[in-house]
This record gives C-alpha cells, sequence and structure tokens, in this order.
C-alpha cells in the first residue's frame, strides 16, 4: 500500500509538471544575469522532462547568484544519450562557458557523466550534481516499449560504458531519495559523493527542500575550492 502511494503521489507530481513546463516553455530572462565568480549552471532534465522540471532548483540557484542555462534542442530529451551530449556541448561552446555545473535529473545525469568521459578534454565542466540518476540503468525503462528507454536498462552499451569510467565519479555528486520508484537499485555511485534525501519518489524528490539547499550547499563549497 504505502508503495503505491507513492507511485500515485510521485505520477501526480509528473503530470503536474509536464503541464507546467509545456505551458512556460522559456527560462526567465533573469536567469542569465549573475554574480561575479559564480559558476554557470546548465539544467539537463530526464528523459519526456523538459527543462521546467528543474525550475524549483533552477530558480534557486539563480537567486544564489549564478548564470542558469537550459537547453531548448534537447526537447522533451528523447535524442540518444550520445546526441544529448552533443547538444549541450554546443551550448557551452556557444556562450564560451568555464567552470561549468551540471545540473541534472534522471537521464540527464547520464547525460552529464557521457560529457565528462567523452568531452570535457579542455576542462570546462567542473562537477554534476545529478538527482535520482539511473548509473546503473533502470529494469522500469522496460515497460515503456520506445527505442529511447532502451538505453536506460541495466546492461544496455551505453550503461556499461559509462559504468566502466569510474575515473570521472570523483567530480559527481549523486542526490536521491530514500525510495526512487523508477531506479529500484539506487542512485548511489561509487567513487562520486552521494547524498541521501528524506522523501519518496523519483519526481518529488526535485521539489524537496533539503534536495534544493543540498544543490545550494554544494554550489557554494565549490565557490571556495
Amino acid at each position: 500500500m504505502e508503495k503505491i502511494k507513492v507511485w500515485t503521489s510521485d505520477y501526480t507530481r509528473l503530470l503536474t509538471e509536464q503541464l507546467r513546463s509545456h505551458l512556460s516553455p522559456k527560462p526567465p530572462s533573469y536567469y542569465l544575469e549573475h554574480e561575479e565568480g559564480k559558476s554557470p549552471v546548465i539544467l539537463l532534465p530526464g528523459i519526456i522532462e523538459r527543462w521546467g522540471f528543474l525550475r524549483k532548483i533552477g530558480d534557486a540557484v539563480s537567486q544564489a547568484g549564478h548564470a542558469v542555462y537550459v537547453v531548448p534542442s534537447l526537447g522533451d530529451n528523447l535524442h540518444t544519450i550520445q546526441d544529448s551530449a552533443r547538444i549541450t556541448r554546443e551550448v557551452i561552446e556557444k556562450n564560451n562557458l568555464n567552470h561549468v555545473v551540471l545540473i541534472a535529473h534522471s537521464k540527464g545525469g547520464l547525460i552529464g557523466k557521457y560529457l565528462l568521459v567523452h568531452d570535457n578534454e579542455d576542462g570546462r565542466i567542473d562537477t554534476l550534481i545529478a538527482i535520482a540518476t539511473p548509473f546503473s540503468g533502470s529494469p522500469v525503462a522496460g515497460v515503456v516499449p520506445f527505442t529511447p528507454f532502451k538505453e536506460l536498462l541495466p546492461g544496455s552499451e551505453v550503461i556499461r560504458e559509462l559504468q566502466s569510467h569510474e575515473e570521472v565519479n570523483g567530480q559527481i555528486v549523486s542526490i536521491f531519495p530514500e525510495f526512487d520508484n523508477h531506479i529500484p537499485s539506487g542512485s548511489y555511485l561509487q567513487g562520486a559523493e552521494n547524498i541521501r534525501i528524506h522523501e519518496k519518489g523519483h519526481h518529488k524528490v526535485l521539489f524537496h527542500s533539503e534536495a534544493v539547499m543540498q544543490v545550494l550547499s554544494l554550489l557554494q563549497k565549490s565557490e571556495t575550492k
């Protein structure tokens, strides 16, 4: 019964944010305002999500003085992880960004790790803050008979390839709920900083005040390094 409640409340949040993100497709102009010395942030949503799923975190990060960038060309994030990484890298180069912090949800975290592994030779990306990311894949992805979801299955080629690159895990912070209905095995990542949030739900964790505060604290720590 408890798990049914989690699924119900989590999907209520999913549907609400889906509607909200389609009604407000453009980020606010003040997202690009920033204080000197603050790292630029790029928001990477999960599969079938738009940047608006990360709006609560994006708003808080913007208010803390960071420039916040979104990746409009990702659309509903149904591209392959490799193509999504290329599209994101184009945003970094177009805006000449350095000391970038990626803040990602679910599949977005896999895109972020792909960038760290394959397209960060110039060191422009400092950190990936991944929230509820299936670093080991998720069997739940097999429920959806749609090609983009197959990449997220445990044992998929891209999941296995990313798992083999533990050398970048030290640049990753994995934030996850105490129960994730989409990732039964959890999001713990060996060699990364792992932070558990007192919330239940793959999507709900994005909106929990503790998750927002952890993101802000991590950004503040990065400024002092």
